[in-house]
């Protein structure tokens, strides 16, 4: 087993953490409001916005915030991993450092104003946008929510770095963390935007946890022990998958 089969699983878990992260939750029923034509006061439990009509068009919504991350830091991540091969350890450990930092302010114990930052979609109901729309829209959320989710999606480039020319794949597994539940939601419309309200109320849990995982990565990023997980996880994983690892 090697450090990238630890890698995979951390860039998908913080993809997920993301989209439960206070900027982006609490945003997701305006998006798929916006993505369905109408608002969700208006929906009598799905019966005049088909849920497949809101899910196709949320496959476009991710399919626009995951071609800005793969062009905005997948193919410079690449580029660099290959110019700077001879230097992994000095940039992992530098990354290390500066994921912890990213960790203490999404703790909540420091403050970096540009983490801060965000630009909302602003878009009136009654709009049914169509495929191209729903794209942009997901292109424009990945640019104008990327300092929010940064320290995340920072994380699983500094990783990217200890394994050169990984740049690429490790922001689509990001995105597809971020993108999984966002599609399940979209499915589920209604049902599920009701429950994400609720669990909205709990996202200080979420952003303790965020900070807490950025911390022990850029830990062991520093210490250049990020593939001891291996030895932890790999007591939990049956020997016939082992075996094809």
């Amino acid at each position: 087993m090697s450090p990238a089969d630890i890698t995979i699983p951390l860039a998908l878990f913080a993809g997920a953490l993301s989209f439960f992260s206070p900027c982006v939750l609490p945003l997701v029923p305006v998006y798929l409001s916006y993505l369905s034509g109408s608002s969700l006061e208006e929906q009598n439990e799905e019966e005049r916005v088909g849920r497949w009509h809101v899910f196709s068009h949320a496959l476009f919504f991710v399919g626009g915030f995951t071609l800005i991350f793969v062009l905005l830091f997948g193919l410079p991540a690449t580029l660099l991993g290959n110019a700077l091969y001879h230097y992994n350890d000095l940039i992992a450990q530098a990354g290390g450092v500066l994921v912890i930092i990213f960790g203490v302010h999404t703790l909540g114990w420091i403050n970096i104003p540009f983490l801060n930052m965000t630009k909302q979609l602003q878009a009136g109901h009654n709009m049914a946008p169509g495929y191209t729309r729903s794209g942009l829209i997901g292109m424009a959320f990945g640019a104008g929510w990327t300092p929010c989710i940064g320290p995340l999606l920072g994380t699983v480039m500094t990783m990217a770095a200890s394994q050169p020319s990984q740049g690429v794949l490790y922001t689509l597994i990001y995105a597809s963390g971020l993108a999984l539940p966002f599609l399940i939601t979209a499915l589920l419309f209604s049902r599920a935007t009701g429950q994400l309200r609720r669990l909205n109320r709990h996202a200080h849990i979420v952003q303790k946890v965020s900070g807490g995982f950025l911390v022990a990565i850029g830990l062991l990023l520093v210490s250049g022990q990020l593939a001891s997980l291996n030895t932890f996880f790999i007591q939990f994983t049956p020997d016939w998958l082992v075996e094809h690892l």
